[in-house]
């Protein structure tokens, strides 16, 4: 009986490819780099919904041995302290769209506006911030959470994002397919 369950390992060991001298089968192949790809993207936005994105650069490079895409580092620059000015939402938010869909995520763009000039957003350390001088910002959702330059790379839970928000008159809130050039 132990012979026979030695042989059933070996069997499973070497897969029951029929392959030839040990070449691995071009399925096989494929599936290892897919889920490769796969372990990459996921372990890069896991590092990225914790907000670490200079972790997920070091990662990308590290496991790929290349620099880091262009997008990874537009994420960063998103995120920086020189994008929390109105007006500049809408770069923002392509380059967090086009990083979470580079990492085979699903956000989508949400307009918000407001008949009022500006929409402010109350910052977790108490100052207020102008989103928009001209009642329009957009920002990017996803699982729930708000992303923009304001929120930092972890991002914000979305109705925790909506009550920050204030202007003087009603904010309505808009699912959009893409940007336009100007609002």
């Amino acid at each position: 009986m132990s012979c026979l369950r030695v042989c059933l390992v070996v069997s499973l060991l070497m897969g029951f490819t029929g392959s030839s001298h040990g070449a691995t089968p071009v399925r096989e192949t494929v599936a290892a780099q897919v889920m490769g790809a796969d372990s990459l993207r996921g372990q890069t936005f896991s590092l990225l919904a914790r907000g670490d994105v200079a972790g997920a650069i070091d990662y990308w490079v590290l496991t790929t041995g290349k620099d880091a895409p262009a997008w990874l580092f537009a994420l960063k620059t998103a995120f920086d302290g020189s994008k929390q000015v109105a007006g500049a939402c809408q770069g923002v938010a392509r380059s967090i769209h086009t990083a979470f869909t580079q990492l085979g995520r699903q956000p989508e763009f949400v307009k918000l506006t407001t008949k009022a000039d500006y929409l402010v957003l109350k910052l977790p350390d108490g100052r207020d911030m102008r989103l928009t001088e001209t009642g329009y910002h957009v920002l990017v959702r996803m699982d729930g959470r708000a992303y923009d330059a304001y929120t930092g790379a972890a991002g914000m839970p979305w109705a925790e994002y909506l009550s920050r928000l204030g202007a003087r008159a009603e904010i309505t809130q808009k699912v959009i397919e893409s940007l336009p050039e100007s609002p």
